[in-house]
Order: C-alpha cells, then structure tokens, then sequence
C-alpha cells in the first residue's frame, strides 16, 4: 500500500505540473534527449513557415457572452484516479476515462454521476515517448468507431527539457478495446519545443479534427491547436488560441464554441487557480476568460454537455495527503 502511495503521488505531480511549461522550457530544448531509441510512425507535418498566421485573421466577435449558474456535485465521480474526460454513449449512459497507476482506465454511468468502474485498461504505459500516458480524449467517427487521441510521454518529470510531451492515437469500435495507431502531433519537429500534451479534440462541421492542446511553442505557456482532414495527419495552427491557460476542454452551444481550461500556475495567469471558461464565434479566438469557480490543486476539466442549457464540468483534484480523484460542478445558463 505504502508503494502504491508512493507511486500515486509522483503520477499526481506528474498531472499537475506535468502540462505546464517551465520558464526555461525554449533555454533547455537544445537538451532534450533524442528518439533515437524510439520511431514512432510517421507523421506528415507541414512548415511553421507555410501556415497562415490565424491571429491576424479578423473573426467575428461572439453576441453576447454566457452565464451559468454553478452549483458544485456531492462527493466524488471516481477516487481511484484523475484527469477525466467524459464521452457520451448512444445509449445514453455516460464513460469517463481518467488516468491512474496502471494508464487510461474507465468508468460507466447512467446519470452522470455515479460511475462504476469497468475492468481493464483502455490505453496501458508503454516504452519510448509512450512510457507514461494519459490525457485521453475521443472523437466519434462516421463508421461507428471511435478515435482516441492521448498524451504520451517519456518520463514522469515535469516541464520541458526534463520529459518530452507528444499526442498519439488509437480507434475503438467499443470504446473498451483499443488497438494503437501511433504518432499525431510530433512536439519535436512541428514547433512546440517538446511539449504537446492535455489533446482535447472536436469533429468540426467540414469533417476536419481539430485538436486543443498545452504547448510550449515559442518558450510560451498557453493553448495551441492543430488541424486533420483525415484524424490522422495534423497541421500545427500558427499562435495561441488561449495564453497562460491550460488542460483544455471545448464544448459547442449552437454556434458558439466554448472553452474550459485550467490556471495552475500564477506565475503564467492573472487569475487565481481554479477553472475557467472562454468564448468563441469560430473556435481560433477567444475572449476574456470567466470562472467556474477558484480553487487550488484543481486540473484537466471535461466537459459533459447535457442539454441547450446544461453542463456538467469533471476536473481531477488532489488535496494531499489524498489520492487524487474526480470531481464536478453542475452550471446552467442563465439569462
């Protein structure tokens, strides 16, 4: 039991600390260790150079801005874990994956509240730039399978220059099995010094994949995004789509693309810890960031869209000497 504390304690430093760049994270690139003992499957990455800068894209600005009523949920989803996301089945009952000592886990539930765990592990730590993983996110695809894109990486350190954070894949027809598909965003080669990890990804309405992610780019700490035509193939999208901000997490309300996402470090944030939400009319620009609520030790929220005027916020916490768990806050628009 003692090791297992042990053990649980470092992956917890790892969660939250582990998707927030270091100051030196673009000092200490020039010392990241090589893939050379690794090649993960090839991964077709177009030049910093030939992307249009998004930022000096006019956008239209979103009408209007939400607010919900928050009300924080009784207890705890799952204790034996965190760093959640939440998916959606057709049958109507809800999976949460989340990360433990043994990688991706799962739980299920009818109401969204209390979750039972299922057996096995969904994605299991492997060698390489996968020798620890966690951060799942899923897409459902038009052939009924399922896409998970996760957070691979090569130590439990924290930060760039001390582990290096890349995003893989892996596709499910049952959302239990999943066979590996390999490499998606290549932090090492696209730009990202090392560092892409925390992958939440959405199918737009073209059918194209955009994932969100923490990136060091530019020795900057923030939310940076890429774009696939196929799931598969991804292009890094030039500029932050959110500074100072981390652990993303998108949902949509007609055509307003909304965004949760972490404060953990006030060396990065004008904000007390805690989760945030922000808006968009088209995804790429963001405005003003506005508070679930403020709290310390709180990371990686998922968000469970429940109807037009109802969401349900998962987020990993951790209040030593305690393992880390999941737990949710309920919000319905007001107005």
């Amino acid at each position: 039991m003692k090791k297992e504390v042990i053990i649980l304690s470092l992956i917890t430093l790892f969660f939250i600390f582990g998707c927030a760049p270091t100051e030196d994270a673009a000092d200490s690139q020039q010392n990241l260790p090589s893939n050379s003992k690794t090649e993960p499957e090839a991964v077709s990455e177009t030049s910093p150079d030939s992307i249009p800068d998004i930022n000096n894209m006019p956008a239209e600005s979103v009408a209007g801005t939400l607010s919900f009523s928050w009300e924080k949920d009784g207890g705890s989803r799952v204790t034996d874990g965190s760093v959640p996301f939440v998916h959606s089945l057709h049958d109507g009952r809800v999976r949460l994956y989340y990360c433990n000592s043994e990688g991706v886990s799962s739980a299920i539930s009818k109401d969204g509240l209390t979750f039972t765990k299922e057996q096995g592990v969904r994605i299991s730590h492997g060698t390489g730039f996968e020798t620890q993983v966690c951060d799942p996110t899923i897409i459902n695809l038009l052939d009924g399978k399922m896409r998970m894109y996760y957070k691979g990486a090569s130590s439990l350190n924290p930060g760039p220059g001390q582990s290096i954070h890349k995003i893989f894949s892996a596709i499910s027809s049952d959302g239990l099995t999943f066979q590996k598909e390999g490499l998606r965003i290549d932090s090492e080669t696209n730009g990202d010094n090392g560092w892409a990890s925390v992958p939440d990804a959405i199918m737009l309405p073209d059918g194209r994949v955009r994932i969100y992610y923490v990136t060091a780019a530019n020795g900057e700490h923030g939310i940076g995004s890429a774009i696939s035509s196929d799931g598969l193939n991804f292009v890094k999208e030039s500029g932050l789509r959110v500074p100072n901000l981390v652990d993303p997490a998108l949902v949509k309300f007609g055509e307003r693309y909304v965004l949760f996402a972490a404060s953990i470090d006030e060396r990065f944030a004008a904000l007390p810890k805690g989760i945030y939400y922000l808006e968009s009319s088209d995804g790429l620009e963001f405005g003003k960031a506005t508070a679930v609520f403020q709290e310390n030790n709180v990371y990686d929220p998922s968000v469970l869209k429940i109807d037009e005027k109802t969401v349900r916020v998962f987020y990993g916490k951790v209040m030593p000497p305690q393992l880390p768990a999941v737990e949710s806050h309920t919000g319905r628009i007001i107005g």
